[in-house]
C-alpha cells in the first residue's frame, strides 16, 4: 500500500486533454506545465505505462534520480512512489493504465507488462501504434487498441520464458552496440557459445533473425530523435545507422505502420 499521496484511478499530475477506455485499460493523453508544483512523492491506485511523446523532466523514486526524454517509456507498479523534481518545458505523455480486473481477465501480471517495457523493443512500436490509432480515431480503433495492448502483454511473457545465461549477455551486447556491425565470429568469442548455436536459437529467444533485430533496435533509437530533435530525417537515417533515408523510411514503416514524418506530426 502506498504511504504517499495517491492518484486515484485517471488521476495524473499534469492535465489529462484525451482520454478513452477500452476493455478496462485506460488511455489518457496528459499535458504538464513547466513550473507547476506537481506535489512531491506519489503514487497511483493502478499500474500503468507512461510514454513521453513531448518534452520530458527529472524523476526520482526511492532509489535513484532520473531524466525522462521524449521517446522514452516507463511503467510503474499500482503504491509505486515517485516525484517530478524538475521540469524545464511543457511536456505531453500518453498514460495507459491498466485496472486490476484487466490482468485477472486475461491471466496476466503487471510484471509481464514492465519485462515487456524494459527488455523488448517492439512494446514501444506497440505504444506508437496505440497514439496513432488514437489520433486517427476510426470506427474500429477500440478493437485494434484492444488488440495491440494485449499484443504487448504477450510480448512480456515471451520475455518472461527461461534463457540461458548467453542469450541475456548477448541482448545487453547488441542493446550497447546497437550502431555496430559485430560478427557472428565476435559473437562466438565474447560469449564463449558456438556460432551455430547463437544463429540456431537465435530466432527462438528473440522472435526474428539476428538483421531485424538489430534494425529494430536502430528504429528505437530513431523515434527518440524524431520526437526531441528538430534534425532532418536524413540525417537522423545516418547517425542511426542506416544506408540511407530510404532503408530507414522502409524499416521504419516495416515495425511501426507509419512513416518518420507521421510520428514528427504527431500531437
Amino acid at each position: 500500500m502506498c504511504t504517499y499521496s495517491q492518484l486515484y484511478k485517471g488521476a495524473y499530475t499534469g492535465n489529462v486533454v484525451e482520454r478513452i477506455n477500452v476493455d478496462n485499460t485506460l488511455f489518457s493523453k496528459t499535458q504538464y506545465t513547466a513550473g507547476n508544483n506537481e506535489g512531491g512523492f506519489h503514487c497511483h491506485e493502478n499500474s500503468h505505462i507512461s510514454f513521453v511523446f513531448e518534452g520530458g523532466d527529472i524523476e526520482k523514486n526511492k532509489r535513484e534520480s532520473y531524466e525522462r526524454k521524449a521517446g522514452d517509456i516507463f511503467f510503474y507498479e499500482a503504491g509505486e512512489p515517485h516525484e517530478t523534481i524538475f521540469r524545464s518545458q511543457t511536456s505531453k505523455n500518453l498514460n495507459i493504465e491498466f485496472e486490476s480486473t484487466f490482468f485477472s481477465r486475461h491471466e496476466i501480471s503487471s510484471n509481464q507488462i514492465d519485462v515487456a517495457i524494459n527488455k523488448n523493443p517492439d512494446a514501444k512500436f506497440l505504444v506508437l501504434k496505440i497514439l496513432q490509432e488514437l489520433d486517427l480515431c476510426y470506427s474500429n480503433s477500440h478493437e485494434t487498441i484492444k488488440f495491440l495492448i494485449l499484443e504487448l502483454c504477450f510480448l512480456g511473457k515471451q520475455c518472461s520464458i527461461n534463457r540461458p545465461d548467453w542469450v541475456r549477455q548477448l541482448a545487453e551486447m547488441l542493446n550497447d552496440r546497437w550502431d555496430e556491425q559485430i560478427s557472428l565470429e565476435e559473437l562466438s568469442i565474447a560469449l564463449n557459445v558456438h556460432p551455430v548455436t547463437i544463429s540456431k536459437h537465435f530466432r527462438k529467444y528473440f522472435f526474428c533473425t539476428y538483421g531485424e533485430f538489430m534494425r529494430k533496435l536502430k528504429v528505437e533509437r530513431s523515434v527518440s530523435l524524431i520526437r526531441r530533435s528538430k534534425m532532418p530525417l536524413t540525417e537522423i537515417a545516418y547517425s542511426c545507422g542506416f544506408s540511407d533515408q530510404s532503408h530507414f523510411t522502409r524499416s521504419f514503416k516495416g515495425f511501426l505502420g507509419f512513416l518518420p514524418k507521421d510520428l514528427r506530426e504527431m500531437q
